[in-house]
């Protein structure tokens, strides 16, 4: 299979990095090699140990979670660097545990051995050098091991040739180099194939697939970028859905004033051509009520249509809900007279709350126009506020029958009608009202009580930075 660009991009982009520093490396080396053979030998086993030590954090660091022992990374690293160095090497924690070795067996007893004239610090590297059969140089070097804990990483080196270092230090690093260089071969398929997936879930949506979603794995920006996707996805399916569902909710809600605005015009047309004028006013009549509703139904579905393209947050303003509750109560007080309604309200809530205040006026007047009209004559009817945990509660509670699950969700969607209605409306008051409720950053739903059904909105105190 052919590699893609991005594939051959991170590859060759990790090769170019990994052969600038060994270049560098190995150049400051060669730099410190022109003095006499022991302190060549010193400088060389140092710039190895170092490269170990930066090798091992990096793996640390690629896993952190993981426990050392349980690193098949850093395990395989260890073993291949004993390999390479030809050494014993090992890591040890704070307290002189051993947490990993490249070789079977005890860890050699090198303490009472080492004499402290011997030793050489080269900054945190300690260096001891012995001319005992079996190895030349034992060097530590602390190593952070993840956590924030410090660890040390040992390397006891067997005899090498003493006249051309520098040459067991470029095989060394060129070791070094292919093993990295094989293990990002498959960190880069991994990514690579990853995003091609994405690539492909992409074209298989915009082919009209809206159900197809993308297999995400791992916890990394991949990871979160395929979530992302496949919300997006979700939305653009509810958006297109609803949209459909919207277009036949509307072809319906229509039909039924045009037939009967086209049979009171029938009717008007055979009574002139007869001569016959009486009731032609009435057949008018019911045509400029049905003009009057597809009116107001068209001004409604113009409402809600905005309500998705419209931003609300650039007009916002201070407003005090209590006084606007009571100025829309105002509005309804004919109805609650002539239905005899029971009336309790509780709008103790005086602080200013931030929000578009023509908007949330349509809100609570939709709100409560659904309460009032599912009310019977002499029910009662509640509204309520009070604060919690940064949130302003608003209930309207009236006395109704109890909805079914479906329908406690279902009337916030537009021309939903619950089985137990009777009364005749659009059924667009509560959808409007849900809309402009979330574009504030509330929330709005339905309950049964024991007092009745009940609307309850949260509203955030404070505007959103």
């Amino acid at each position: 299979m052919k590699p893609g660009k991005l594939y051959i991009k991170i590859f060759l982009s990790f090769i170019l990095v990994l052969i600038v520093t060994e270049i560098l490396v190995f150049g400051l080396f060669l730099f410190s090699a022109g003095r006499h053979f022991h302190s060549r030998f010193e400088q060389y086993t140092k710039a190895k140990t170092l490269i170990a030590k930066e090798l091992l954090e990096e793996k640390i660091k690629a896993k952190p979670e993981t426990q050392l022992a349980e690193n098949e990374l850093l395990t395989d690293y260890i073993h291949r660097l004993g390999e390479i160095y030809k050494a014993k090497v090992w890591l040890t924690a704070h307290d002189g545990t051993t947490l990993l070795k490249s070789f079977s067996g005890d860890i050699p007893h090198l303490t009472s051995e080492l004499p402290k004239r011997d030793a050489t610090d080269s900054g945190n590297i300690k260096i001891h050098r012995s001319f005992k059969r079996g190895w030349e140089f034992y060097t530590t070097l602390p190593a952070d091991i993840g956590k924030a804990k410090a660890g040390t990483l040992h390397m006891l080196f067997e005899k090498m040739d003493r006249h051309r270092p520098e040459k067991g230090f470029a095989l060394g690093l060129v070791s070094i180099a292919v093993v990295i260089a094989l293990l990002i071969i498959p960190v880069s398929r991994m990514i690579t194939k990853r995003v091609k997936g994405l690539t492909q879930s992409a074209l298989q949506i915009a082919d009209g697939d809206l159900s197809h979603r993308v297999t995400v794995k791992g916890k990394d920006e991949i990871g979160e970028l395929g979530r992302s996707f496949n919300r997006m996805a979700d939305k653009l399916e509810r958006m297109i859905q609803g949209g459909r569902e919207l277009t036949a909710n509307i072809s319906h809600e229509l039909r039924s004033p045009l037939a009967r605005v086209r049979v009171a015009e029938e009717l008007l047309k055979e009574k002139i051509k007869r001569g016959e004028y009486e009731g032609c006013y009435r057949h008018l009549d019911e045509i400029r009520e049905d003009v009057s509703e597809l009116d107001h139904l068209i001004g409604r579905i113009l409402a809600l249509s905005k309500l998705d393209i419209q931003e609300i947050s650039s007009e916002i303003e201070s407003i005090n809900l209590s006084d606007l509750l009571n100025e829309v109560l105002e509005h309804f007080r004919p109805v609650i007279e002539s239905k005899k309604l029971h009336m309790a309200t509780d709008l103790s809530f005086d602080s200013p709350l931030p929000g578009n205040k023509d908007a949330l006026r349509t809100a609570l007047s939709n709100i409560l126009d659904n309460a009032f009209k599912f009310t019977l004559e002499k029910g009662a009817v509640a509204v309520k506020m009070c604060t919690k945990q940064g949130f302003l509660k608003i209930s309207v509670t009236n006395s109704f029958e109890s909805l079914s699950e479906e329908e406690l969700t279902g009337i916030f969607e537009p021309f939903y009608r619950t089985e137990q209605s009777s009364e005749s409306g659009s059924g667009l008051g509560l959808a409007i009202a849900k809309k402009i409720i979330i574009k504030h950053g509330g929330m709005i739903e339905a309950l049964n009580t024991k007092e009745g059904f009940k609307i309850e909105v949260r509203l955030p105190t404070k505007s959103k930075e």
